[in-house]
């Protein structure tokens, strides 16, 4: 056996597309086993951030009699990303500190995470004054990830600050305690895994595929001569497991190199705002050990498993062609109905169960669709050969035969091409239904900026009296009074401020309501109206105080703040926080217009983390296609080579290519279009539609571009082979 292993690193560089498999072996290694401890990391990630969560978690009890502390969180915001400000003020002098402090802040100051120090320093966010005096940082053990954004804050007037009753505490951590912190801007576990499946692994899974079989025929014609000469099969074994033996340990390796880091540092993940807590890698060694022992071990059976039997050799080769092309038949048979009972079943589960199952059958709808295409081409290819034949084209009738003689070549070549689309129309759609409100806000801040602020107080006028005697120059407030009709579900609005406020807004200024249809001339006073209500298609402006008003079940109140001195110029959103906890207390909120969807739900940090996870499995692709069609072309050219001899030209090729490559290309690209547009229907119910014909256009035209290269690829090697090809005994 140790003779066989020998023999087949030997066969390695000599075989039929040698190096390319060498290359593609190392790569489908190297990303299984960095995919697997990607897995490994993020469970101990998700059990560490849960362990750390449950122990700074807020144990309330109700009324103050058994409280030690009050600790109030509220949402806050930097830049566009939400974060937690937690309120504290201990009731005695025993009270339990949270996680990661030392001391209790004094009144008037704040102790901040070192990542919101760092995303709010300078004098637009403030943060360093914004709760009060900053005075230290958050240590680690109270953070849920070293890149967390969290403040404890303490308010100047302690307890009558806060909501006593409400948010009385006996300490932290404790099985029924409530938790808080950065969850909402990250996705759950259960979508994170699906995301991971879907957009990584399955690209991975068809690397492997690929890799294993680059060269295929000639490595299968060499098994089936060892079986003739009475190799067995745990021989023939040996001999692929030498074949691949050293790549996979080269892939192996790099993975081993790539993982490491993240036991030495705090590693940074690019686009996601994402830090990955050294302890919590650490953690993980046992499951990174499984993985770089598990992904050879995959590859390396991938390797030896897609061989041929030894009683497909004693048969001259046919009865392995005869199964694959078999299961390749059950393949594209199944296509049809995996894809409705996707699209169907999805519709009709339950909710928790509508993600899993909606995962699983988009993997299988990609995993089957290449099959299904290739029997496409196998009809084809019989109808092509016969019209060749009738109109004497001889690119026609090659290509026509080979196409129903090679379907394997054929499944191949289109899986790239199949799994691209699809990866990238889930992409889309993902990124669409999570980033839908968000992308909407981050429109709405491009449009108007922050010349024009919301805020939400408690209904004090005295408070809001020293708020607004607190402005600096250059900022009127106004009121927004949204009326809704609970059964026409119809809004009225009213703008209702002083004269300089409504003139900052291109209003009229007069004692009784005047109708501005469409909110008027000002894009801010427009985005407004748009954001607080239903239907309206005008807002009424009038002079008024700006306090005495109340929000009530059907009525809606929002002060505005806006930039008169220059309306296009951004207000000092800071600034006018720190005012507004300062006068106005804890439960006030200064956003701009919009500026709290686009954080709700971490749908925008769930878009990021959707486009690093396609980004990897897009590369992936783009691998397995490249290096792909690099191994299949250099059969191709072999096989075509001596045409030119047959022919005495070279036309030939073109027209092959044309049938062999481009038209299975084009069936691949269309017919995953019109898939993922379908598979897009359950989850774009009751949704505005993300994907369409029309919005995969730059996906398509990408695809047919991508077929187009890939013919004019082909012909080009089979020109180049046929010049420098010569009789031989191969």
């Amino acid at each position: 056996m140790t003779h066989m292993l020998r023999i087949g690193r030997g066969a390695a560089a000599a075989a039929e597309a040698g190096t390319i498999r060498t290359w593609l072996l190392a790569a489908a290694t190297f990303l299984l086993a960095a995919s697997l401890g990607v897995l490994a990391l993020a469970q101990s990630s998700f059990d560490g951030r849960a362990q750390r969560t449950q122990e700074r978690a807020v144990d309330w009890t109700t009324g103050t009699r058994d409280a030690n502390l009050i600790a109030q969180p509220v949402t806050d915001m930097v830049g566009t990303t939400a974060f937690q400000v937690v309120w504290l003020e201990p009731l005695r002098a025993d009270a339990p500190l949270p996680p990661g402090l030392d001391r209790w802040p004094g009144p008037g100051e704040a102790v901040l995470s070192p990542a919101l120090a760092e995303a709010g320093a300078g004098t637009v966010e403030r943060i360093g004054s914004r709760y009060g005096k900053s005075v230290g940082t958050i240590g680690a053990e109270g953070l849920q990830a070293p890149a967390e954004l969290l403040a404890y804050a303490r308010p100047v007037g302690g307890a009558d600050d806060l909501d006593a009753e409400s948010f009385g505490a006996v300490g932290f951590g404790g099985a029924g305690a409530s938790t808080f912190g950065e969850d909402d801007n990250l996705p759950p576990s259960e979508q994170f895994y699906g995301a991971l499946a879907g957009l990584v692994f399955l690209p991975v899974v068809l690397l492997v595929t690929v890799a294993a079989r680059v060269g295929a025929v000639a490595r299968d014609r060499r098994s089936r001569l060892l079986a003739v000469l009475g190799a067995g099969a745990r021989a023939r074994a040996c001999f692929a497991l030498g074949e691949a033996s050293v790549p996979v340990l080269v892939g192996t390796l790099a993975a081993a190199l790539a993982l490491t880091p993240a036991l030495l540092i705090d590693l940074p993940l690019p686009m996601v705002d994402f830090q990955l807590y050294r302890p919590d890698a650490t953690a993980a060694v046992p499951g990174l050990i499984g993985a770089l022992l598990a992904a050879p071990v995959v590859v390396l059976a991938t390797v030896v498993l897609l061989q041929p039997k030894a009683d497909g050799a004693q048969q001259g080769g046919s009865q392995p062609a005869v199964r694959r092309g078999r299961l390749y038949r059950i393949g594209g048979f199944a296509f049809a109905p995996v894809l409705l009972v996707t699209v169907r079943g999805t519709e009709l589960m339950s909710d928790d169960m509508k993600l899993p199952f909606y995962v699983l059958g988009t993997v299988l709808v990609f995993a089957t669709l290449p099959a299904a295409v290739s029997m496409l081409c196998v009809g084809l290819g019989g109808r092509l050969a016969r019209w060749g034949r009738r109109i004497g084209s001889s690119g026609s009738i090659i290509a026509g035969r080979r196409l129903a003689a090679h379907p394997q070549a054929t499944v191949r070549l289109v899986a790239s091409l199949t799994l691209a689309v699809g990866l990238a129309a889930q992409a889309q759609l993902w990124g669409g239904v999570f980033g839908e409100n968000a992308a909407r806000a981050l429109t709405t801040l491009d449009r108007v900026g922050n010349s024009v602020l919301t805020v939400d107080y408690p209904q004090s006028s005295r408070r809001l009296a020293a708020f607004e005697k607190s402005l600096p120059d250059g900022v009127e407030s106004a009121v927004l009074r949204v009326v809704t009709d609970d059964e026409t579900v119809r809004s009225t609005a009213r703008l209702i401020g002083s004269c300089d406020a409504l003139k900052a807004l291109n209003t009229p200024c007069s004692s009784t309501p005047v109708s501005v249809p469409g909110g008027g001339p000002d894009p801010r006073l427009r985005e407004l109206v748009a954001w607080s209500t239903y239907d309206t298609a005008s807002v009424d402006a009038q002079q008024g105080r700006t306090s005495g008003w109340r929000t009530t079940d059907n009525t809606s109140v929002t002060l505005l703040l806006v930039n008169s001195a220059g309306p296009h110029e951004d207000l000092p959103m800071g600034l006018l926080k720190e005012l507004a906890y300062r006068h106005l207390g804890v439960d006030a909120t200064v956003t701009s217009v919009g500026g709290f969807y686009s954080a709700v739900g971490g749908l925008e940090a769930a878009t990021r983390w959707i486009r690093l996870l396609a980004s990897t499995g897009m590369f992936v692709i783009a691998l397995a296609a490249g290096l792909g069609a690099m191994g299949e072309f250099v059969r191709y050219g072999r096989e075509l080579a001596p045409l030119s001899v047959l022919t005495g030209r070279r036309t030939v090729f073109g027209t092959t290519a044309v049938w062999s490559l481009l038209v299975p290309s084009l069936l691949a690209v269309g017919i995953g279009v019109l898939t993922s547009v379908w598979l897009a229907t359950p989850i774009q119910i009751d949704r505005p539609t993300v994907i369409s014909l029309a919005s995969l256009a730059p996906t398509t035209l990408a695809a047919l571009c991508g077929a187009i290269v890939l013919t004019v690829w082909g012909a080009r090697v089979s020109v180049v082979s046929a010049r420098g090809w010569r009789p031989a005994a191969d």
